[in-house]
């Protein structure tokens, strides 16, 4: 009989929800397939039930990871960047590279299409997430009154760059991609 470490079912879930959160970062929702992200583990298909109790349940999973990963990124440049970590989140959020690479960066642009005609659980914990994301840009917004005030603007902020990087994205033009986000980022002027 093969004895397992007492972590290994958590390490399995995670590898499960890493591996359907990359998925679902470069191809949306229907990306992820329960039997593919088995397969993709080295995992047989029947064992997902050990660990979820539904495909919706892994979404909601992977979603809560890749909001993990947006608000420590966050974290991350508030903390190396103090004072200017605004203004260098910006510079990343509409830069080419962030356009450019689909397995990194912010989950919005990624997934908001899909959230949109997704269940209720894919929406309560997408929204969960860009409500903690929201939290954490709205303390680097520059003081303007309350704290209520910053996460509005930080929100605003948010939706504005995910628009504009989802449309650069869109694009097939790699010079107008380009010019769109730097415009952006001059409009912005943070």
């Amino acid at each position: 009989m093969v004895r397992y470490s007492p972590d290994h079912k958590q390490k399995t879930r995670n590898a499960i929800i890493d591996a359907a959160a990359e998925r679902m970062r470069t191809g949306g929702l229907d990306a992820v397939g329960v039997a593919g992200i088995m397969a993709e583990c080295g995992l047989t298909h029947g064992g997902f039930y050990a660990h979820f109790a539904s495909r919706e349940a892994l979404l909601v999973a992977a979603i809560e990871r890749l909001f993990d990963k947006a608000t420590d990124g966050v974290a991350r440049t508030a903390e190396k960047y103090g004072d200017a970590a605004l203004s260098r989140y910006v510079d990343f959020y509409l830069s080419p590279r962030h356009r450019d690479d689909l397995t990194a960066g912010c989950p919005i642009p990624a997934l908001a299409a899909d959230v949109s005609r997704a269940g209720g659980d894919v929406k309560a914990a997408f929204d969960a997430g860009l409500d903690r994301l929201t939290d954490q840009i709205g303390a680097l917004m520059p003081a303007s009154g309350s704290k209520a005030s910053g996460k509005k603007a930080a929100l605003a902020l948010l939706g504005e760059m995910a628009g504009v990087l989802g449309l650069s994205r869109a694009l097939g033009d790699a010079r107008q991609s380009s010019e769109l986000l730097a415009n952006k980022r001059k409009a912005l002027a943070l």
